[in-house]
């Protein structure tokens, strides 16, 4: 995908240390891998953001996570790669956590019962000593199983 701005395609492992800094600067750990991932790239291929999709044993794609760097947010990085990995993928599920949840709203997307998330994904969740103030809620949007 290419817009004025910026464009998107597959991580590099050169990209990796960017990834887990800005990860690190949402309060995430850093990724396990960049298996998965597509980045937003300005136009001297400086990554803008990211999202790292991870499919289940059942094939299902799972968002984990999407993250668009501070100074770019706002310029449509994090709608274009959720829109071009559901392209992809036909059907992405997610936790939406904290703030993002008007993000995911915005892009309509739908709450779901935590029995449509894989919790290998998502298990920290039911430890989690902030659940009550993070608020996760599982969403989709997509095929209907």
């Amino acid at each position: 995908m290419v817009c004025d701005l910026f464009s998107i395609r597959d991580a590099r492992q050169e990209d990796k240390a960017v990834l887990d800094s800005y990860a690190n600067a949402e309060g995430m750990d850093a990724i396990p891998s960049i298996e998965g991932v597509r980045v937003a790239v300005n136009e001297d291929d400086e990554v803008v953001g990211f999202i790292r999709v991870v499919t289940s044993k059942e094939g299902v794609a799972f968002v984990n996570p999407v993250v668009t760097y501070r100074t770019w947010q706002g310029f449509g990085v994090g709608r274009a790669l959720m829109d071009e990995a559901l392209s992809r993928h036909g059907e992405l599920r997610l936790v939406s956590r904290g703030s993002s949840r008007a993000f995911y709203d915005a892009l309509g997307y739908e709450p779901i019962g935590w029995d449509l998330i894989e919790m290998s994904l998502v298990d920290d969740c039911d430890h989690c000593t902030m659940r009550d103030e993070c608020g996760p809620q599982p969403m989709r949007k997509g095929r209907r199983p």
